[in-house]
């Protein structure tokens, strides 16, 4: 008679079991639905992020390209009058001075 009702206890105590059994396995398969979810946004975000720099490199290196050149043509502008300034201060101060009056 004793055995009866543990046999009854021991079989509610396995349905207790089994029943979070079932729920931990719902719950992992949520938490690996989930990590799925996260990997699929880092990697989407990765690539994205890639796209960006990219972007980023073509206009960095065209706006370098860009002002490479205005220095360039400075630079020129600079040597050309200096060389006027050098041939203008070989005719002298007197050969000037008659060229602008």
């Amino acid at each position: 008679m004793n055995q009866l009702p543990n046999i009854t206890q021991h079989a509610t105590d396995i349905a207790v079991l089994q029943t979070e059994v079932r729920f931990i396995n719902e719950n992992i398969d949520e938490i690996k639905l989930g990590v799925k979810e996260v990997h699929d946004c880092l990697h989407k975000n990765s690539a994205e992020t890639h796209l960006m720099l990219k972007d980023l490199q073509v206009g960095s290196e065209k706006a370098h390209k860009e002002l490479s050149a205005k220095i360039s043509t400075l630079e020129k502008w600079r040597w050309m009058m200096m060389g006027a300034g050098i041939v203008f201060g070989s005719f002298g101060v007197e050969v000037l001075a008659k060229m602008l009056k």
